[in-house]
């Protein structure tokens, strides 16, 4: 069984995607974080790798996918329709979804347009990208530029985001070593000064702009995506102390019930409470 390799999409990119667990096993498709995040080896920990066919790839545009950082054709619809091509390139009839983070978005979109394909969905640290979730996020994001702009660095999102498609190289490494400084600031970790130089090369530039690319277009929020239809086998697996998963939760909430369980931790899926709940959860037998 070959357990790695590249689909084509059909539209000028390629999926990097690897296989792991238990041929004959329950098969799983992991959708990582982001936009801008890939998947990891390290990611095997959410699951029993006895009972679990694995499938990791990294979303169009980002990790080991190619051309890294395209913008052209990348969008959150055709993220969607490529786990649908994935999952029928690899010959599954059915899928379940573990989504973590902007991963959890991708897991509802698929379900909504292709329920008939799916066992069961597990959404953890959740993001919602409503109106009024991005604007919040938009707004802390700027704030955290400002607080550590000096000289003519950009203070906003969309600002960054032009320099980074128009300025010369020097110009975007600047920016992107801005919004890193900021991002890192926000989430509470640090990096030394000489490791995040050295952090930002060609490829974090492009990273960057493709994760900006999605967070000036509302994350391509469209009507439609209003009213979200969750089945009776999707579970929710949410830290309180993750500002923007508890509005996403309630968001949800505001919908339909959702099975959904609290956790006394932040966004990060590693935290051990969230890790042990995600690798609990997955046991349970699907219905269909």
């Amino acid at each position: 069984m070959v357990n790695s390799g590249y689909f084509s999409t059909g539209d000028g990119h390629q999926l990097y995607w690897e296989r792991h667990g238990t041929p004959g096993g329950e098969p799983i498709f992991f959708l990582h974080g982001g936009p801008g995040g890939c998947s990891d080896r390290r990611h095997l920990e959410f699951f029993d790798e006895r009972c679990f066919d694995i499938i990791l790839f990294d979303q169009r545009g980002f990790g080991r996918s190619v051309p890294h950082g395209e913008l052209q054709y990348n969008d959150t619809g055709l993220c969607v329709e490529d786990i649908e091509a994935l999952r029928q390139h690899l010959g599954f009839e059915t899928i379940s979804m573990l989504g973590v983070s902007w991963g959890s978005w991708l897991a509802i979109q698929y379900q909504q347009r292709y329920p008939e394909a799916v066992l069961k969905t597990t959404l953890v640290s959740v993001f919602v990208p409503f109106a009024a979730n991005v604007s919040a996020y938009d707004q802390t994001l700027n704030g955290g530029l400002s607080a550590i702009a000096h000289g003519a660095c950009a203070v906003s999102a969309g600002a960054i985001y032009q320099v980074l498609n128009n300025g010369c190289a020097i110009q975007q490494r600047q920016a992107a070593l801005h919004w890193l400084r900021a991002t890192l600031q926000l989430s509470g970790q640090s990096m030394q000064p000489s490791a995040l130089e050295e952090f930002v090369d060609d490829e974090a530039v492009r990273a960057i702009r493709l994760e900006l690319h999605y967070h000036v277009n509302q994350y391509f929020f469209t009507r439609a995506d209003e009213a979200p239809s969750l089945d009776a086998h999707t579970e929710v697996i949410q830290g309180i102390s993750d500002t923007f998963g508890m509005a996403s939760v309630r968001w949800l909430r505001q919908r339909q019930p959702l099975r959904c369980r609290l956790l006394n931790a932040g966004h990060n899926a590693f935290e051990l409470a969230i890790l042990k709940t995600v690798r609990q959860s997955l046991k349970r037998e699907h219905l269909r």
